[in-house]
């Protein structure tokens, strides 16, 4: 608790209650988690601000992927499948 006074605990008892409504959350099955190794996640931040990029942050670049995926499947839906091939592409 001491060395990660960062992350908002003050005491144990608010560390367990937070890690028991995250646990709650995976567990209720509307989201799903993915696990990123450390040093590919901080080498993406660094790629990002070092390249300009207007992602705010890691998350921010993933939810963004994200969501061209999904629109560009939606798109693919809407015209008919089979009819029209789309790239997804992930951009920096």
């Amino acid at each position: 608790m001491s060395r990660n006074r960062h992350l908002g605990y003050t005491t144990k008892e608010e560390f367990i209650r937070d890690a028991i409504r995250w646990r709650l959350k995976t567990l209720s099955g509307k989201y799903e988690t993915i696990e990123i190794p450390r040093d590919e996640y901080e080498e993406l931040k660094e790629a990002l601000r070092e390249m300009g990029t207007s992602y705010l942050n890691v998350t921010d670049f993933i939810y963004s992927q994200i969501r061209r995926a999904l629109e560009e499947y939606r798109e693919y839906k809407r015209r008919g499948k089979g009819r029209q091939f789309i790239k997804v592409s992930i951009i920096l």
